[in-house]
């Protein structure tokens, strides 16, 4: 296992890329952002000699936490006690990683654990101030619960936390939901930005636009699935037809909690939850 980390600036905002190999191969590759004297997200664990670098060399004093996902946490309790920093996130965020986040021995292979800690819950009536920035939280979920956006308007500065990603998206996670990541999508395109500054793909040109072209995404695959589901079509019935290709080495090695069917069943399941 080897780690690295590559750094990238853009109008005062610094941002780290941070990635884990095996045999090689990149196997994870997550971001993490800098204003002044505030970071957002943490990376992996296995990453944390090269994040206590970027945190020294910024003399860090607040940490943001846009989810509780181990690549994005890996690293918050231990910032918080070395440097020492506060750090902020969603509620329900604040929550898990209090009570201690139990993930799957895959996570803790590729990642490595996240240990507890005790952050400040904040609202999306709150803000985050540095020297030159205001950041405001705005709750996306779809993802997962506790997902927190944080918007710059003065800037036109979108962290986007796991919203965007991609254009298009293959895989879902098993607790994801398409419809309600849909929602958030159409939050988020409410507000004047341009610089999308993903966990794992940033945009600093035409951001939007590419949040747009998933929210397009997202409703041509919602729509499709439920045109099918209410021609009384199953789910790997949908999948088949909707000719989805699934990743049988993503689907062995995290016993179905990551798969290209995961998409059709979160519609699904979105849709007997209106009924």
């Amino acid at each position: 296992m080897a780690v690295r980390r590559f750094n990238y600036e853009f109008n005062g905002v610094h941002y780290y890329r941070f990635s884990i190999y095996s045999l090689g191969n990149n196997i994870q590759t997550v971001y993490t952002f800098v204003l002044d004297d505030l970071l957002i997200d943490t990376a992996q664990r296995f990453n944390r000699d090269n994040i206590w670098k970027v945190a020294q060399e910024h003399q860090i004093q607040k940490i943001l936490i846009t989810h509780y996902h181990e690549d994005h946490t890996g690293n918050v309790g231990f910032l918080m006690q070395a440097l020492p920093a506060e750090a902020y996130a969603h509620p329900y965020t604040v929550k898990i990683l209090k009570r201690g986040y139990k993930m799957s021995p895959l996570s803790k292979m590729i990642s490595g654990k996240v240990e507890d800690a005790s952050m400040h819950p904040i609202l999306e009536t709150d803000t985050i101030t540095t020297k030159n920035y205001c950041l405001q939280p705005i709750y996306t979920p779809g993802h997962c619960e506790g997902h927190y956006c944080y918007y710059e308007k003065n800037n036109g500065y979108l962290f986007s936390g796991d919203l965007f990603v991609a254009d298009k998206i293959k895989y879902f996670g098993s607790d994801e939901s398409l419809l309600t990541q849909i929602e958030s999508l159409k939050k988020m395109l409410a507000l004047d930005f341009d610089a999308l500054f993903c966990s794992h793909n940033p945009k600093v040109e035409g951001g939007k636009k590419r949040l747009q072209n998933k929210l397009q995404f997202f409703e041509d695959f919602a729509g499709k699935v439920t045109r099918l589901y209410h021609e009384g079509k199953k789910s790997k019935e949908i999948f088949a037809l909707m000719h989805l290709k699934e990743n049988y080495y993503y689907k062995v090695l995290t016993a179905g909690n990551f798969t290209s069917e995961n998409m059709v069943k979160s519609v699904i399941r979105d849709i007997k939850k209106k009924k």
